[in-house]
């Protein structure tokens, strides 16, 4: 497969994240695929940070191992990426202002470029070296330069000609200088693709979904989705930037007993705050969708790196036991699926969904050629609006499913007490009275098991609870969940054209879970776990749900996200 790999390194402030959204724009609209991810600390100016474009021809699943093509737009970037050229790569920089003797004689393709001078003849403003260097790219993989014109007329032309004209007459100085010509060939199929990180598809999916009410408190890497629906409220959604994580729930909970479809997200610590809303919302059976997206912990952790070790947490968090859903998304096109899908469930079955996203899948970017918003159905389960059997509306009445009637405020007839004490039919809170007396023991028993009813209600009604299996005659098999999937399934691709015979078992739904299925699935084959924590916790619940042990593990807990090459690597280590 052909593809290359483009790093953008230097300092906050350099315009090192809009050079990389440029070039994605410019490719995405010639027909290449591409996947991108940045790394960042949380200063907001100064430190090094840089951006990731990979290129391809065909569908990519990571943002790569190495770098190709490496634009260096200071001294650090030199030494701080050094490590990551492959071999002949390319790299771009300004002579006036970087040295770069510790690269000679290490075959890497140095390109000298008066950045800064360049830029100042085209506009005047240092700022756009950027686009010089950004030129000198388009040249290397072979993008037509009046392609960037289109783009640039979109984002700027709001501006007038002339902004558009110093982008052009900058990106000209780095396509046209001497020294640049095109060393790789990246072909698009001439198809235009939408550009999403993950975040946005989801934001997309709710908003498709019916959602209008989001709440947040802003937490990295979750605050897109608020910044996303914040820039929609001219489309009938009301985004609420709250005071902090415990309003945010309590507010969604608030909104969806109102009858509105409402979310709320953050990252793992806001997740802990929420986590006594959490259980509010099964206990009056609300529906809720709260998206998680995690990063490195515990505590504050690493504030700009991915993990995914919230999983357990999750899957028990709040006291008690209440049936929820908790589904971990595996690409930017189905975290837009997962988010439309989750208001159906939780309003079918009046439970929480729990949406867990992780900064890597929030924050990189892939090409999409369909979301299928026009696809999106709404399914708001057992809502009713007239009462029709005779006195007061039994809001939790006892069913075979597990699910009870349920009205919103409004109809003549309908009211019901919603209240965190356990109650009978009616709403009437029965906690008071408990002393130890027979009928309110039976209350307890009738409700608690009602509730619970629903996990298997939902076990036989939908098919999502069980993993995908890929090429189920392979010899060994990897088994991820989440984002690390499609790094996985890239290494499968390398590992079989290698002449070995790999397959993959990929969860999405991660609770409940169809065990017996999942068992049946699992048992007998040789597995390799892949995910991004410290303590194998996929592992720990398929352990516990099928009795099955995974006893291999590639397991990653630096912050950094998996890519398909360093996962083939290290199965070729295990498997020998």
């Amino acid at each position: 497969m052909a593809s290359v790999s483009v790093r953008i390194a230097g300092a906050h402030g350099d315009g090192v994240e809009s050079s990389g959204a440029l070039l994605i724009k410019v490719a995405a609209r010639t027909g290449m695929h591409v996947f991108a991810y940045r790394g960042y600390g949380s200063i907001i100016r100064g430190g090094h940070c840089w951006y990731q474009v990979r290129l391809g021809s065909s569908e990519l699943k990571s943002y790569g191992e190495g770098i190709d093509i490496l634009i260096a737009l200071n001294q650090e970037s030199i030494s701080n990426q050094k490590s990551r050229l492959r071999d002949n790569a390319v790299v771009i920089y300004d002579p006036s202002k970087i040295k770069v003797e510790e690269l000679d004689g290490k075959g890497y393709r140095l390109v000298p470029i008066p950045l800064l001078d360049i830029a100042i003849a085209a506009s005047g403003d240092p700022i756009m070296r950027n686009t010089v260097a950004l030129g000198a790219v388009l040249k290397l993989i072979g993008i037509n330069i009046e392609a960037f014109r289109e783009v640039i007329k979109g984002q700027f032309g709001r501006k007038g000609d002339v902004v558009v004209e110093q982008n052009m007459k900058a990106v000209s100085g780095g396509y046209d200088h001497q020294g640049v010509q095109t060393l790789y060939s990246i072909e698009g199929d001439g198809k235009k693709r939408y550009a999403l990180d993950g975040n946005t598809a989801l934001s997309i999916g709710a908003y498709a979904a019916g959602c209008k009410f989001y709440a947040a408190y802003p937490m990295t890497p979750a605050s897109t989705i608020l910044h996303w629906f914040a820039s929609h409220e001219d489309k009938g959604v009301m985004p609420k930037q709250v005071e902090d994580e415990l309003a945010a729930i309590n507010m969604a909970i608030g909104a969806s007993s109102a009858g509105v479809r409402a979310m709320c997200g953050t990252s793992g610590g806001g997740f802990s705050l929420m986590v006594e809303g959490l259980g509010l919302a099964a206990m009056i059976e609300t529906p809720l969708v709260v998206v998680e997206s995690q990063r490195s912990g515990p505590s504050t952790g690493v504030t700009t790196k991915t993990e995914q070790g919230d999983i357990l947490f999750a899957m028990h968090a709040s006291q008690g036991e209440f049936p929820r859903i908790v589904v971990a998304p595996r690409s930017v096109k189905e975290s837009f699926k997962v988010a439309a899908e989750a208001f159906n469930l939780s309003d079918r079955y009046q439970v929480p969904v729990i949406i867990m996203m992780d900064l890597y899948l929030s924050e990189h970017v892939e090409t999409v050629e369909v979301l299928g918003v026009d696809g999106v159905s709404v399914d708001r389960g057992k809502l009713v609006t007239e009462n029709k059997e005779e006195g007061r509306f039994k809001r939790y009445l006892v069913t075979e499913d597990g699910v009870s009637p349920r009205s919103v405020p409004g109809h003549k007839g309908m009211e019901f007490v919603a209240g965190s004490d356990e109650h009978n039919e009616l709403g009437d809170l029965v906690t008071d009275m408990y002393a130890g007396l027979d009928w309110a023991i039976e209350v307890r028993k009738q409700m608690h098991s009602k509730r619970m009813r629903k996990i298997d209600t939902m076990l036989k009604n939908e098919t999502v609870f069980v993993p995908e299996i890929f090429n189920e005659t392979a010899d060994h098999f990897l088994v991820t969940f989440g984002s690390t999937t499609e790094a996985a399934m890239e290494a499968v691709g390398i590992l079989n054209s290698q002449g070995m015979n790999f397959g993959l078992v990929s969860f999405s739904y991660l609770m409940p879970l169809d065990k017996e299925k999942t068992r049946k699935m699992l048992e007998g084959k040789k597995l390799i776990n892949v995910e991004g924590n410290y303590t194998g916790q996929l592992a720990q619940v398929i352990r516990m749900n099928t009795g099955i042990d995974i006893t291999q593990s590639i397991l990653k807990y630096d912050g950094e996200a998996f890519t398909g090459e360093l996962i083939a690597k290290e199965v070729v280590t295990l498997v020998k």
